[in-house]
């Protein structure tokens, strides 16, 4: 798995490209997440436009992170899942209570920023 991340303002954006199920690809990304977090940034966007896998231990670490996020005053958003990944975490409820951003003008609601320039 390839993961690169990126800031802007109080947002980050983590992209993974591949499968998210390894241990060490879960660690990765969460160190990631959690620098983010000590450096005071309140929105993190997961862009899966490139992730092709995520397993039971992908979702829960989604589950984790957003829980992290809320209680720290943040938002963990999902953008442009690939429908095998967007069905997984539709079929498992995540629709219900992440945000899932599907384009860029819902990414840019959902962050109250404008990336239709990006």
């Amino acid at each position: 798995m390839e993961i690169t991340y990126s800031t802007q303002g109080n947002l980050a954006t983590v992209s993974l490209i591949g499968q998210l199920w390894q241990r060490d690809d879960l660690k990765s990304v969460d160190d990631i997440v959690e620098s983010c977090i000590k450096d005071g940034l309140k929105i993190i966007v997961i862009d899966a436009d490139r992730l092709s896998f995520i397993n039971s231990q992908g979702l829960g670490f989604l589950v984790r992170t957003h829980a992290r996020l809320k209680e720290s005053g943040g938002k963990l958003v999902l953008f442009s899942p690939r429908e095998s990944v967007l069905e997984v975490m539709e079929l498992s409820g995540f629709n219900m209570f992440m945000t899932i951003a599907k384009t860029k003008n819902d990414l840019s609601a959902a962050c109250n920023l404008d990336f239709r320039n990006n």
